[in-house]
């Protein structure tokens, strides 16, 4: 039965609460049915990057991993939101390299690494960051090596109408079951379309994964997608990162991802629910708690997984020079 109110997270600096966030969230079976809620499941939000692992899907189907014999690790680039660090930069010179994509070609935009000690090394060096650089451009890599297996020209991939688009909206109409090309679309900071879905959808979208009623190329895809993520978390997103710790302090048992202004969305295949949050005022640290909640509501974690993710299950508030001065906590959910 549904929630009427959403999960509450306070912020606390000393015995006073400093702020209030309010999270709605969904929680679905492998066939998209709901099984709870917190505030409104059909709250329209747009994804973000939290549906890579879904964007991934074409790149999969088309073939174009096969032909170029793309290994896990590219895989698990084009779901991620990279940090900037070496590893990332690494893998990705290669996949540009193995299918002959210049970098020119990335229309994501540059900015200098979410890695703070990259960032700075990269200062040092005298260096300015490329399209690389940017968190998305393994999704950008993703598109623009499945448009040219099918020979298309990549030239404007990231307009509405090209076929890349028409391929990602198909994809997420499937997944979803919302018509994407009947829904208010937007522009996400890599430039490339992003459309405002019901909360609920992107858990159904999500569910995809545990649904077993999926055809013999989307399953495959789907398992390729999943393997990757386990197999390469830090990938994912990185170092002393709360969707890399996840992924690979449960041993990927929870599969999750984030995206900008406080969504996240996952699943956890094996409890056979998938979910989806939204932190109404944006606020990241608020969305991680209630993900936080939701992975403990699922009985998920064991006592080993709780001690790994303690900073994330207590997490603490500290001054500047790393005394503790309060913290974040679950104040009302149901």
């Amino acid at each position: 039965m549904a929630a009427r109110q959403p999960i509450v997270v306070e912020v606390l600096r000393g015995p006073v609460v400093e702020s209030i966030h309010q999270v709605m969230a969904v929680i679905v079976n492998e066939s998209g049915h709901q099984l709870q809620a917190w505030g409104n499941p059909q709250f329209l939000t747009t994804p973000r990057s939290c549906i890579k692992m879904l964007q991934a899907l074409p790149l999969l189907e088309s073939g174009a991993a096969e032909k170029y014999q793309l290994e896990d690790d590219f895989i698990a680039m084009a779901c991620s939101s990279h940090r900037g660090e070496k590893e990332h930069l690494a893998v990705l010179q290669r996949w540009l390299e193995k299918v002959g994509i210049t970098e020119s070609k990335l229309v994501c935009g540059p900015h200098l690494p979410f890695d703070e000690k990259s960032a700075q090394e990269m200062l040092r060096r005298g260096q300015q960051p490329t399209p690389v650089c940017n968190n998305c451009s393994g999704k950008h890599a993703a598109i623009i090596t499945t448009c040219l297996h099918l020979g298309e020209d990549p030239a404007g991939y990231e307009k509405y109408e090209h076929n890349a688009q028409k391929r990602l909206r198909k994809v997420l109409s499937e997944v979803m079951r919302v018509d994407h090309s009947k829904v208010a679309v937007g522009v996400d900071g890599c430039s490339l379309p992003t459309y405002a879905v019901p909360l609920q959808a992107l858990a159904t979208g999500m569910a995809t994964f545990i649904d077993a009623k999926q055809s013999a190329v989307r399953k495959a895809a789907l398992e390729r997608i999943a393997r990757a993520v386990r197999a390469y978390p830090h990938l994912v997103a990185g170092t002393d990162n709360f969707t890399t710790d996840v992924i690979e302090k449960t041993q990927g048992r929870v599969l999750l991802k984030s995206g900008a202004e406080g969504v996240f969305a996952g699943v956890i295949p094996e409890k056979k629910i998938a979910f989806a949050l939204k932190a109404a005022d944006g606020s990241a640290r608020s969305a991680q708690m209630a993900a936080v909640y939701l992975l403990a509501y699922s009985g998920v974690l064991t006592s080993a997984d709780s001690h790994a993710l303690a900073k994330y299950i207590q997490p603490v508030i500290t001054n500047f020079k790393g005394e503790p001065v309060g913290q974040i906590r679950i104040a009302k959910a149901v």
